[in-house]
Formats: C-alpha cells, sequence, structure tokens
C-alpha cells in the first residue's frame, strides 16, 4: 500500500499549501539569523558590563554617561531582537497549525495509506455496537439458564429421567438465547479480522484480539438429555462462564478498542506531522533565497500577524 511520498506530494500540493510552507520555510531561515544575532547581541552586553571601571560613581560625568548610553543601547538591541523572535514564532506556530488542517485534508483525498487509515477509525463504532449488542444477549442467556436450572430440579420425574415441558421450553429459550450469543462472537471477532486485514501492511497496524468462540448452544442442547445432576452442574458451569465473558472479557476488550482508538488518532496525528515535517524539510533547503529572506518575512507579517495578534500587526 503507497505512503506517503515526498517527491510526488511536492509537485500536488495545493498551492496555498505549498505558500505557507514555503512562509515558513523563510520564517525558520529568519529566525536562525536572528538567534545568531540575539547571541552576538549578549556578547556584546556582557562585553559592556565587563567593561564597568570600578567606582564608576566617582568618574567623570562623560564617562559614566558614555557606559550607560552603551549599556542601554545594547539592551535596547537584544529587546528588540527577542520581540522579533516572539513574532516569528507565532507566525511560525500559527502557519504550521493551518498547513497542517490543509495537509491533512490534502492527504485525506491523494494518500491511499492515510486515507485507510481515517476510514478505519469506524471500527472503533462497530465494535462498541457489536459488544454492546453482545453484552445484551449474554445477560438475557444468564437469566435463561437461571430460569431453566430452577426448572429443572422442580418438575424433574426421577423414574422416568424426564424433566418437565416447562423445563424442556426454558431450555430452548436459552438455547436460542446461546445461538444469538455466539452469532454476535461471531460478528465481533470478524470486525477485527476485517480491521487487521485493511490496516495490516500501513503503519496504523494494530493487531486486535479476539473473543473465544465456546459452544454455548450445543452445550445447552445436551443438557435436556442429561440426569437432573448433571443438568445442574452445566448449568452452573455455562452460568459462570459467560458472567466471565461479562463481567472479565468483554470489559477487557472493550478496554482494548477504547486504548486502539486513541492510538489510532494519536498515529493519524504523527502521520501528518511526519509528512509536513518533509515537505518543511524540503521547502528550507529548496525554497528560500538569502537575499529575499527580510523581504518575504515582512510580507508575512503584513498578511498573517493580524490574524494572531492584531495588537501587533504592522501598520
Amino acid at each position: 500500500m503507497q505512503s506517503f511520498n515526498l517527491v510526488e506530494a511536492v509537485h500536488k500540493i495545493p498551492s496555498a499549501l505549498e505558500e505557507m510552507l514555503v512562509r515558513g520555510a523563510y520564517l525558520e531561515h529568519s529566525a536562525r539569523e536572528l538567534a545568531h544575532s540575539r547571541y552576538e547581541q549578549e556578547i556584546r552586553l556582557k562585553t559592556v558590563r565587563a567593561s564597568q571601571p570600578p567606582f564608576l560613581f566617582l568618574r567623570p560625568k562623560e564617562t559614566r554617561a558614555a557606559f550607560r548610553v552603551a549599556a542601554k543601547d545594547t539592551s535596547e538591541d537584544l529587546a528588540v531582537i527577542d520581540r522579533a523572535l516572539s513574532v516569528n514564532k507565532r507566525l511560525c506556530d500559527y502557519l504550521r497549525a493551518c498547513s497542517e488542517q490543509m495537509l491533512e485534508t490534502w492527504l485525506s483525498t491523494h494518500c491511499e495509506e492515510y486515507k485507510v487509515g481515517v476510514a478505519s477509525a469506524r471500527f472503533a463504532t462497530d465494535w462498541e455496537d457489536s459488544l454492546s449488542r453482545l453484552s445484551e444477549h449474554a445477560n438475557t442467556f444468564v437469566v435463561a439458564l437461571g430460569n431453566a436450572r430452577t426448572q429443572a430440579t422442580a418438575g424433574y420425574d426421577r423414574v422416568r429421567e424426564l424433566f418437565s415441558a416447562g423445563t424442556y421450553e426454558a431450555i430452548n429459550v436459552a438455547h436460542a438465547a446461546a445461538l444469538k450469543v455466539e452469532a454476535e462472537i461471531l460478528a465481533t471477532n470478524a470486525i477485527a479480522q476485517e480491521h487487521d486485514r485493511l490496516l495490516g501492511q500501513t503503519v496504523f497496524n494494530d493487531p486486535m484480539p479476539r473473543l473465544v468462540q465456546e459452544p454455548y448452544a450445543a452445550v445447552v442442547a445436551q443438557i435436556a438429555g442429561q440426569p437432573v445432576m448433571v443438568a445442574q452442574a452445566e448449568f452452573n458451569r455455562v452460568i459462570t462462564a459467560v458472567e466471565d465473558l461479562l463481567q472479565r472479557e468483554l470489559e477487557i476488550l472493550r478496554q482494548r478498542v477504547r486504548e486502539g482508538a486513541e492510538q489510532h488518532e494519536g498515529r493519524k496525528q504523527s502521520y501528518v506531522r511526519s509528512a509536513w515535517n518533509q515537505l518543511h524539510a524540503h521547502a528550507v533547503a529548496h525554497s528560500v533565497d538569502p537575499e529575499h529572506v527580510s523581504v518575504v518575512v515582512a510580507q508575512t507579517e503584513r498578511t498573517y500577524l493580524g490574524m494572531i495578534e492584531p495588537a501587533l500587526a504592522p501598520a
């Protein structure tokens, strides 16, 4: 299954997305320059402060004034750079958020692997629905087994070793309930099988567990022909097994499904971010003309800064 391909993507992404990526690349280049200037300015400020003569207050007025002006100018230059870096970061964060959203939309229609990942989100809902039905059927099954167990002792003919008509009817009800439980377990496992088949060859691969397919209906059918003591033991055994299914197995699978859904969402976000990082690195490497950095950054500020913080937008 085809995954994200940088070489193909750079020629196919929308122009609006490409523009944002290129602007982000220029901002990163500018940030590096600003960081270098800040480092140099910090060195200058340290040098000025280190040059302060002892007992400055005893020095001539001109000396004191010159030193204070030098320190003040250097500090102000550093503050200007810090403000520029702050604005740069805000713009970078804004453009990244916007371009990631645009990229996610593009991936959803142009990248086969990501399309599969998005489509597979439905499995979590399918599982929840199936497990809810299974829980309902299993509870009905337990009640039916309990009713059949109660009637089995009350109307049992020990001479002929036959149950009462009511008991056989209760067993039939339990048998029908057992069939529904088995069918829903089969359906739940089919969801897991389709999930694993669809995602198995992708970065979204996350194998899901299966429920044990027990022959509940066959066991209930056999009970009808067993002596009452054996039947009672079988009723108890099956009830215990189904209660364990309800209280332990289903809860484990529910939790696994929910964890899988959360991890899947994280994988989707990582997929988009990884693709964005590749596109951004490509733009930084191939789309930045150092001579145009100041012009592009200034134009980017005029275009986008007002969307983030109107008070900081250039006049």
